[in-house]
């Protein structure tokens, strides 16, 4: 019988079931694109017909069991199915492959590294950092990248890691301040109360560098109600080279040796007395394992010894059982006597002597050894 494969079935692969579950604690599912349901999240794709796989909410997709119109009403407060789907899209749990994962993780950190070579340079020379730098240092402090996160928070939290162990720092930013003539010294004084001092005026503006953290506070200033002026950024990560440095790995090195100094000099007794008790434990682990090695290795050898002990008993029996076996099969039960080979013992069934114990043992007499044989009838002649 011919088997036929129903038609209208959806077939469930290379799908992305996203679940969401209400505050009913009612679930909810919709299957999309792997990769679509990505781009989605991250504003690429705006189609939800290219996003879904089947335009439908389930409550089990696996088992295609659609949701009612009722549960939709009940859970959602409305029946519009792009507003329910959309919700589910951005606040549900999608499910990612391994392969998906890996693309997204790297895309991420690839973003992370390029935010930083974007907005960060070199604390002593003032460079730009090279991507392998950043890669390398990023590295070092041991960085996770996650996907839960936004890159931007990601990126200035790997900044703040980087800080601590690394020559680096966010660009300064480059801005203008347009104001009216009769502000001119409320907006100085407002910019030196920050902190602000290398001010170039042109004709109604101020330019000014300033650090990217008090960018904010900045806008917050100029916002308010007393200032009738406008900030503009001119240049978001201003790079150059800081004259009368040539060598940046001597500078670095110099630093570093300097700060190894302090650091050394800071150390109290009691460090160093910890540094050498860590150092006597360590040894006296190692001759430990030193030693536990050589007596698994002296078993071992006893181990082997005696198997090949056994071995050779085992072999010598089987030899001795071999020729038992050997005698056994050319051995006459009646005269109790044994032969080399198989002639030998046909020739012996012939003779006088076996005749005369085979007829003795039938009689249920003791059979005679050869001797005594050969005496019997040397006496049964004489009385003859």
């Amino acid at each position: 019988m011919r088997v036929t494969q129903p038609v209208g079935i959806v077939q469930m692969t290379n799908i992305a079931i996203i679940k969401y579950r209400t505050n009913n604690n009612q679930k909810f599912e919709i299957a999309c694109y792997k990769n679509k349901a990505i781009n989605w999240r991250n504003g690429v794709e705006k189609d939800l017909n290219d996003v879904l796989q089947v335009y439908e909410v389930f409550t089990n997709a696996t088992k295609g069991d659609v949701a009612s119109g009722k549960e939709l009403l009940n859970c959602f407060q409305t029946n519009n199915k792009d507003q329910i789907i959309k919700i589910i899209l951005q606040k549900g749990d999608l499910q990612v492959g391994d392969k998906e994962r890996e693309a997204q993780l790297e895309h991420y950190y690839r973003d992370i590294v390029k935010f930083i070579q974007e907005k960060c340079i070199h604390a002593i020379s003032g460079r730009q950092l090279t991507q392998q730098s950043i890669e390398y240092a990023i590295s070092k402090v041991q960085f996770v990248v996650k996907t839960d996160k936004p890159v931007k928070l990601q990126a200035l939290q790997c900044i703040k890691k980087l800080k601590e162990s690394f020559f680096i720092q966010r660009a300064p930013m480059k801005v203008s301040i347009s104001f009216i003539d009769e502000q001119m010294e409320l907006v100085h004084m407002m910019l030196e109360e920050l902190g602000l001092y290398d001010i170039d005026q042109q004709n109604n503006k101020f330019i000014f560098m300033i650090d990217p953290k008090l960018f904010r506070t900045l806008s917050n200033r100029v916002n308010e109600k007393q200032f009738k002026s406008t900030l503009e950024v001119i240049e978001a990560a201003i790079k150059q080279q800081i004259d009368g440095i040539d060598n940046i790995a001597q500078v670095e090195l110099q630093q570093r040796l300097q700060q190894l100094q302090i650091s050394d000099s800071e150390e109290s007794d009691d460090e160093q007395y910890q540094k050498q008790k860590d150092k006597s434990l360590k040894k006296n682990k190692q001759q430990k394992k030193q030693q536990i090695q050589q007596q698994q290795h002296m078993k071992k050898q006893v181990e082997e010894d005696e198997q090949n002990q056994l071995k050779q008993i085992q072999q010598q029996q089987q030899r001795e059982n071999a020729i038992s076996d050997m005698i056994k099969q050319f051995k006459c039960t009646q005269c109790l006597i044994s032969f080399d080979t198989n002639q030998q013992f046909r020739q012996h069934y012939k003779t006088n002597w076996h005749l005369y114990n085979s007829k003795f043992k039938q009689s249920g007499k003791i059979c005679l050894s050869y001797k005594k044989f050969q005496d019997s009838q040397f006496q049964f002649k004489m009385f003859k």
